[in-house]
């Protein structure tokens, strides 16, 4: 039933997050609050994903519960920033609908599921060398890599994605 839930959610908040993206944008620290809220359950996600396909020795497998666990103490600082930020991409507040517990636990299901069906087992030992790469960067780092790169990649395309970044109005030190 509780799987029921998260999907219906997961699809509602999916199609009103597209309508809202034209609304709205993201701040960078509410993008990287969200990011880094995300990494622990995209870090299990993959784990969880590429363990069959891996062999044992492999940098996701050996260090993947060990990152997970240590990003998860700067997800919780970011969880109320991540949901503003969530909540405006969104155009929903998940928080006062469903409770906060409730909602922290469908928008962490959020990313790992969606990140674990975006990712084929095929991509996994390119998943686990950008883990072994990055595994020393601390959370905040990584999110500014990730939120960076999605800036990167999303600029001049036509096609815009639900997470939409606002205008930077000054550089960061």
């Amino acid at each position: 039933m509780r799987n029921m839930l998260i999907i219906a959610a997961l699809m509602a908040v999916s199609g009103q997050a597209v309508a809202q993206s034209a609304k709205s944008c993201l701040t960078q620290p509410e993008a990287e609050a969200l990011v880094t809220y995300a990494l622990p359950s995209a870090i299990r996600a993959m784990t969880t994903k590429c363990t069959p396909v891996l062999p044992a020795t492999t940098a996701l497998i050996q260090s993947g519960p060990v990152i997970a666990a240590r990003y998860q103490i700067d997800a919780d600082k970011a969880w109320p920033v991540a949901r503003i930020a969530f909540d405006k991409m969104s155009g929903l507040d998940l928080t006062g609908t469903l409770g906060e517990p409730a909602a922290r636990g469908l928008i962490e299901a959020a990313f790992g599921t969606g990140l674990a069906e975006k990712v084929k087992a095929a991509d996994c030992p390119k998943v686990d060398r950008l883990v072994d790469i990055l595994e020393p960067l601390p959370a905040k780092n990584m999110a500014m890599l990730i939120t960076t790169l999605m800036e990167l990649g999303s600029a001049g395309k036509q096609k815009k994605s639900p997470f939409q970044m606002c205008p930077a109005i000054a550089s960061r030190k």
